[in-house]
Parts: C-alpha cells; sequence; structure tokens
C-alpha cells in the first residue's frame, strides 16, 4: 500500500484538534477531560464520530470513503497526540519550567536555593514574560515568544529523544507482546471493531446486534438524565455511587462504590485471574494499611507521587515493578537475542522486515537517543550517579506500566513512585544541590505518569495488526503525530496563558504541581540517604513478587496473577475503578460459569455498548457545556 496521505492530513488534524481541545476542555470549560486515561476520551468520541461519518458516506453517496488502513493511521496519530497535552508532557513542562523564577519568594528562598542552580536555558529568565504569562498579557501588548523559545527548544529536544527510545522500546517487544504472548491489549478492543467492519459491510459489526444497543443506553441515559441537573438545579440526578463507602473499620481506608461503565466494558476483555487480582491486591493492601495505622507505624517524610495510601505500600509496589520488569526481559531473552544478532552481526536467519523498524535501527537509535538523554541531563547538572539510577528506574517504571495496562486493560493507572522519589532516598546529599534542582526540573516531562507516550505507542504497535499497511510507516506517522502534538500543545498552552492568565486556571498543575517539585527537592537535600528502611521494603515488595512469579509459572491452578502487586494498590486511581474492576470480573465470571466460551462472545457487544455509550454521553455533555456553560463546565470524567 502506498503512503496514506489524505489519512495523514486527517490524523494531524485530529491532534492539533485534541492538543487544542484538551487544554481548552480542562482549563477554560471546566469540563470532562480530554487526555487523562490511556484511552482518552477525545480519541474515542471525535474517532467513532469519524468512523459513522465515514460509514454513512460509503453507504449512501456509493463512495470510495476511508479504507480500514486509512482509519487504522488516523486512530494511531489520533492517540498518540491525545498523550502529549495535559496531564501528558507539554502542560507539566511549561508549569515546572515556569515555576521556579515566578513562585520565588524571600520566604521560600528559592531565588538563592533553586534559580541560581538552574542553567540558564532550562528555564525563561524574562520577569515581565513571566508575569504577564501567570497573570494575562496586558491590552496593547503582543505575546512575547521569544522568551520561550531557547528552553523550550532544548526541552523539546530532550522529550522527542524520550519518544522515540520508548518507540524503539515498544518495537523491540512488539512480537514477544503480541505474537508470543498474546498479550490482550483490552482497550484496543473497541478500535479494533470500529476500524475492521465485518465483510461486505461499512458498519462495525456490533451495532447490528441488540444486546450492544441495551448497553448504550443504560450509562447514555444515566449521563444525559443528570445533564438535565446542569438547567434544572432542582431535577434529581442519579448519583455516580451505588451506596456510601463501605467501611470495614477504624482506620482502614474505605471502598468507594463508583461504577464507571467504560471501565466495567474494558475489564470484561482482561483474563479473569487478571482482573481478579488487580481487585484482590487493592483489598490486601487496604488490610495492610489499616493495620500499619492501627499500630502506628509510619516512615517519616511525605513520598509525593507514591501510590499506597502509605509510604511503605509504594516502595513495595516499586520493588513489585522491578522484580516484573526483570521477569518480562527474561522472558523475551530469546526475542531479544535475535534483535542483538540481526542488529549486530546480520543474521538472515531473523526476519525483521514486518516490524516498526529494523533491529539494527532499533539498536542503534535507541543507544544514541540514551546517550543524548544522558548527555542533556549531564548538563542541565545531574550527576553521573543521579543520572544513572534515574533513567534506570524511568525505564523500569515505563516499561513497566506499559506491560500492565497492555494485560491488564486498566483505562487510568500511575506508577508506584517517581524516578525522583527513589534517587532521592538512594542518593539524597550525595546527589548534591545542583543535582537535585536538575531533579526537580525533570518533573516537567517524568511525573504522575497518568499518561504518557509509551502506552500509546505500544496500543497503536497493536492496531498495526488490523491494518494492510507498512510498520515503517506507522513508526513514521506515530513520531510525527508526536513531534506536531508537541508543538501545538506547548503553542497553544503559551497562548491560553496569555490569554486568560495561567494562575486563574487554578488546578493542579499550574498550583502546588508546580511548585512541589522544588519542595521536594530541597527538602531531599537534607535527607540521611540512604534510607534503609525504605529499601527494606523494596527488597520485600521484590521478594513478595518473585515468589507470586514462581508460583504462577510453576502451578496452574494458582488464583494470584502477579501484576495486580505493582499497581493493585489502595490509592487513587485505583481506589476510584476498583469496584468497576470488581463488577466487571464478577459478570465475566459468572457468564463463563453458565455459558463458558459461547456466550461470553455472546455477551461481548454489551459490554462494547457500556464503554461506547458512556463515551458518546461524556461527549454530548462536553459540547453541552461548550454550548451553555462555558468557564462553568462539569467534569464527569477525569476526576
Amino acid at each position: 500500500m502506498i503512503f496514506p496521505l489524505r489519512a495523514f492530513l486527517i490524523g494531524l488534524f485530529m491532534v492539533g484538534l485534541i492538543n487544542v481541545g484538551a487544554p481548552y476542555s480542562m482549563f477554560v470549560l471546566k469540563s470532562s477531560q480530554w487526555a487523562i486515561s490511556y484511552l482518552p476520551l477525545s480519541v474515542v468520541f471525535l474517532f467513532t464520530a469519524l468512523v459513522f461519518a465515514n460509514a454513512a458516506l460509503k453507504s449512501t453517496l456509493r463512495i470510495t470513503g476511508l479504507s480500514p488502513g486509512e482509519l487504522g493511521i488516523v486512530f494511531i496519530m489520533s492517540l498518540v497526540g491525545a498523550s502529549i497535552p495535559t496531564w501528558g508532557t507539554s502542560t507539566y513542562m511549561i508549569a515546572v519550567i515556569a515555576a521556579p523564577k515566578f513562585f520565588a519568594s524571600p520566604e521560600n528562598q528559592w531565588q538563592e536555593k533553586v534559580v541560581q542552580y538552574a542553567k540558564d536555558w532550562l528555564m525563561p529568565r524574562d520577569d515581565i514574560a513571566l508575569k504577564w504569562f501567570y497573570n494575562g498579557l496586558p491590552a496593547g501588548e503582543s505575546i512575547p515568544w521569544g522568551a520561550w523559545i531557547a528552553p523550550l527548544f532544548w526541552w523539546t529536544s530532550l522529550v522527542v529523544a524520550i519518544f522515540f527510545l520508548c518507540h524503539c522500546l515498544v518495537a523491540a517487544l512488539r512480537k514477544q507482546w503480541v505474537e508470543h504472548e498474546r498479550l490482550p491489549y483490552a482497550l484496543m478492543e473497541v478500535p479494533r471493531q470500529l476500524i475492521e467492519p465485518p465483510p461486505g459491510s461499512n458498519w462495525p459489526g456490533f451495532v447490528r446486534k441488540p444486546v450492544f444497543w441495551i448497553g448504550f443506553a443504560i450509562p447514555f441515559f444515566m449521563v444525559m438524565w443528570n445533564v438535565v441537573t446542569y438547567f434544572t438545579p432542582a431535577f434529581p440526578p442519579i448519583p455516580r455511587d451505588l451506596s456510601d463507602p463501605i467501611r470495614i473499620g477504624r482506620d482502614f481506608p474505605a471502598i468507594h462504590t463508583n461504577i464507571n461503565w467504560a471501565i466495567v466494558g474494558f475489564t470484561y476483555f482482561v483474563n479473569l485471574d487478571v482482573a481478579f487480582s488487580l481487585w484482590f491486591f487493592n483489598v490486601l493492601t487496604m488490610l495492610q494499611i489499616g493495620t500499619f495505622n492501627r499500630f502506628g507505624y509510619s516512615l517519616p517524610g511525605l513520598d509525593i507521587y507514591t501510590l499506597g495510601g502509605h509510604p511503605a505500600i509504594g516502595w513495595q509496589s516499586f520493588g513489585a515493578m522491578i522484580v516484573l520488569v526483570a521477569n518480562m526481559i527474561w522472558m523475551a531473552r530469546g526475542h531479544l537475542g535475535d534483535i542483538w544478532r540481526k542488529a549486530i552481526h546480520g543474521n538472515d536467519e531473523v526476519d525483521d522486515s514486518n516490524e516498526l523498524m529494523s533491529y539494527r535501527g532499533i539498536v542503534l537509535g535507541g543507544s544514541f537517543s540514551l546517550l543524548y538523554i544522558s548527555f542533556w541531563m549531564y548538563r542541565a547538572g545531574m550527576s553521573i550517579p543521579t543520572l544513572v539510577l534515574f533513567i534506570l528506574a524511568t525505564l523500569i517504571l515505563y516499561t513497566g506500566i506499559t506491560r500492565i495496562v497492555m494485560e491488564g486493560g486498566l483505562l487510568f493507572s500511575r506508577a508506584p513512585l517517581v524516578g525522583q522519589t527513589f534517587v532521592g532516598y538512594t542518593l539524597g546529599p550525595y546527589a548534591g544541590p545542583e543535582s537535585n534542582i536538575a531533579l526537580g526540573l525533570s518533573y516537567g516531562w517524568h511525573h504522575e505518569l497518568k499518561g504518557f507516550f509509551m502506552v500509546a505507542s505500544a496500543n497503536s504497535a497493536k492496531i498495526s495488526d488490523h491494518m494492510q499497511l507498512s510498520r515503517r510507516t506507522i513508526t513514521f506517522c506515530v513520531m510525527a503525530a508526536a513531534l506536531v502534538a508537541l508543538v501545538v500543545s506547548m503553542a497553544f498552552i503559551l497562548y491560553m496563558g496569555y490569554s486568560f492568565g495561567a494562575y486563574n486556571y487554578g488546578g493542579w498543575i499550574f498550583g502546588d504541581g508546580s511548585k512541589i517539585p522544588y519542595a521536594e527537592s530541597l527538602r531531599k537535600i537534607g535527607l540521611s540517604a540512604p534510607d534503609w528502611t525504605r529499601l527494606m521494603h523494596l527488597g520485600i515488595g521484590g521478594g513478595i513478587m518473585s515468589a507470586l512469579t514462581f508460583m504462577r509459572y510453576r502451578f496452574p491452578w494458582w488464583p494470584l496473577h502477579p501484576i495486580g502487586m505493582p499497581v493493585g494498590v489502595c490509592s487513587y486511581p485505583m481506589t476510584i475503578i476498583v469496584f468497576s474492576i470488581f463488577v466487571s470480573w464478577l459478570a465475566k465470571w459468572a457468564i463463563m460459569r453458565s455459558g463458558g466460551i459461547g456466550l461470553y462472545q455472546k455477551a461481548q457487544p454489551f459490554f462494547i455498548g457500556l464503554i461506547m455509550g458512556y463515551f458518546t454521553a461524556i461527549g454530548f455533555s462536553f459540547l453541552i457545556d461548550m454550548a451553555f456553560f462555558p468557564g462553568q463546565g462539569h467534569s464527569l470524567y477525569g476526576n
């Protein structure tokens, strides 16, 4: 197939629309968040509209329309583009690099303790430009783009190198995950069926199933019923929670009974043992937290961006994540050996003609990206021990979270902790003040890990199986989408800041979220490191994960899948989605027990309907906010 130019152009348009719409919805409309999850609302809503419009035109006007391969390109580019704004990279990056100069005060002493240690090329230095960005542009003044060009150029070069390294990792693991291990990629089930209509039909197969429309109607009706309350506050809403939070005792976390219909739908396509482990480990860590609280066990210091409701839980989960990634590499050792033999020795027996990248390109491109990232961080002020540990932790977290989302179908997920926390408690004052401040600046691209590029890239690799198109073309489209998304989102964030005043946005990113990196960096300068207690919990988590992995592969009857331990902890976002996971697991278990695989397949359209109905209703809610409630919107998705 020749290069799909029109699909590429439509994909670029979708990328631009999402990267303008996501921050506009979040910061101006105060409506549902377009780009917070691993399969964002914006992608599902806009792509579904495109698919149905394409099917309608092909059916009524008898035109060629977009082929499945072209639809796949549009979807892939949209998905990658949606991983960049707001909670992804660009918005956080601008907020973090702008904060030190603007928020410096005699009280926090940031000018002496932060700004002087940051390299000039890492952040804007023009006080007037920063003041106007946070407070709004005075009448008659123009946007001072020049104050941002140099720092954003260098930050963009770093982010592009990170993205390319992540894509190299995805390209290296695609065959192992997709063909050898056959991971379910549950989040891609709906896009796959949207892209691939049945033979002889222009419409997705599930629209002809009555059970689909039953599933569609349930969340659609409930959300639209509540939309009426926007106009008539006295109208009784349907609550999101089935009941008040369930409490099993004093000092124990509560179990929320929130139902997210999209999560119920996606979890249906996850293996039963994986879904069981996700909610089981959530309950287990809830009991552990409650026990710690009852006995008064705590760890000194607050670990920002650490899951578990207790620092010990987050460190145990990170230990489990290390073992997860190590075992994953061990399982893929044969395939990785093939990559090495092809890249270094040119082994003709290894075929890489239908991969996202040539194996030599993976090795050389990944190595060059890693060297550039290391050099960039070193020039930014990081010491060599700091950057080595930080990059290692980052790659473990990125790869681990990607694997978990592919296998666990999690719409929302976060890492157990961030790399900066691991480095801080491992090196502490040995890192040095300049290195710690550079580490603080790194929160601009490595933060909550609610959404990031590698998951989108991996899902794109799965979708490529259903497209009659060279995977090398897909790599080009993925990187083009990422670069355009970066440029568009950064430009629009700056434009909005100077138009409305970034300080008026409220919320986390331009508030405490941009200040905490430096408060944390200064706090870690005074730490006594290494923190052996935290490292002990890391070892405990790694040991338990090793035992779980051994039991999993040694005894087929073992019910617990190890994947639940790194992310199934009792903390946000699992606390608000775990009940939905439990409901879906219970439904699938009952269906499989009563009707086997046949009934499971017959019920699939119902659960797809839950997903589609929920996203469609949330999309309509956004359109209503845009038309009738600008600045006073209703965030139904992403909180």
